[in-house]
């Protein structure tokens, strides 16, 4: 009895491992999809907070904790090295339709991303929130405004890599922060994934020295903003994400090309949206 009691729960324990595998995966391709943001894909497969949780207070139960995050994180790896080689290719070829899909998939995300940032309630005034956060993206605006020489960078030097990992490690950890949006305008992203379907160690070590230094403390202070100013945080972020989404909307001429590329984004929006109704 007590052997057949234990193979159910090692049974168990596989069947999570590989479930959370899977999401970890989705997530981590969420991460690095231009429009697309792996804490919003984590919101509405309901393990934003736990994620949070258990990272945050790793050492309060390690184990439980590390059995949780292991399988999550290295999901999250292969999603995005998997895309990292897939989406180089695809980029060359059908930038404007890809990045179309990638708009489409905002859109359907949405529904689930306010559902979360409702769920102690909704205030007129979290309206002023969403005006501060599209301030904030238009701020994009003002880097650079020759945007066509930034967009031709072809290799990110140190300090590049380095920041460029930072803005992942916030768009891993802030929902509706999509880093591969502002890597675009930045002239970065394409830069960072050949790095990486290319394996160029020295740029993808950088990246990730700075993804790890900034990543700790970006969860701390995302775990404490979000208790604190649920709404306030959530409708802020929404600003940012909505402009910073119309920012790379490619430029439009009225074509038959042009309903393809309408259909691709309706298509990345039902995707998105069935996303959302999974629960985990």
């Amino acid at each position: 009895m007590e052997h057949t009691e234990r193979q159910k729960k090692s049974l168990s324990a596989r069947g999570n491992f590989f479930l959370l595998l899977a999401v970890g995966a989705v997530i981590g391709i969420g991460g690095i999809l231009p429009g697309v943001s792996g804490a919003v894909l984590a919101v509405s497969l309901g393990l934003y907070k736990p994620m949070l949780d258990a990272i945050a207070g790793f050492f309060k139960d390690p184990k439980k904790n590390f059995l949780f995050l292991l399988p999550i994180g290295l999901g999250a790896a292969l999603g995005f090295l998997a895309v990292a080689v897939a989406l180089n290719g695809l980029l060359e070829r059908w930038e404007a339709q890809v990045v179309w899909l990638f708009i489409g998939l905002v859109a359907g995300g949405i529904p689930s991303f306010l559902r979360e940032a409702n769920e102690r309630g909704f205030k007129k005034r979290y309206l002023l929130m969403t005006l501060l956060g599209a301030a904030l993206g238009t701020l994009l605006l003002l880097l650079d405004k020759d945007a066509q020489e930034t967009q031709n960078v072809t290799r990110l030097l140190p300090l590049q890599a380095l920041a460029a990992g930072a803005i992942v490690s916030v768009g891993a950890v802030f929902p509706g922060v999509s880093t591969a949006f502002i890597l675009m305008y930045l002239g970065w992203y394409k830069a960072m994934m050949d790095a990486f379907s290319s394996v160029k160690v020295g740029t993808v070590l950088f990246v990730g020295l700075g993804a790890g230094a900034c990543f700790l403390l970006t969860v701390k202070f995302a775990r404490w903003l979000f208790d604190r100013f649920h709404g306030w945080a959530y409708y802020t972020v929404l600003g940012f994400l909505l402009v910073s989404a119309l920012l790379i909307i490619p430029p439009i001429t009225w074509s038959p090309v042009l309903l393809v590329d309408l259909l691709i984004a309706l298509a990345g929006a039902a995707g998105a949206f069935l996303l959302g109704r999974i629960n985990l």
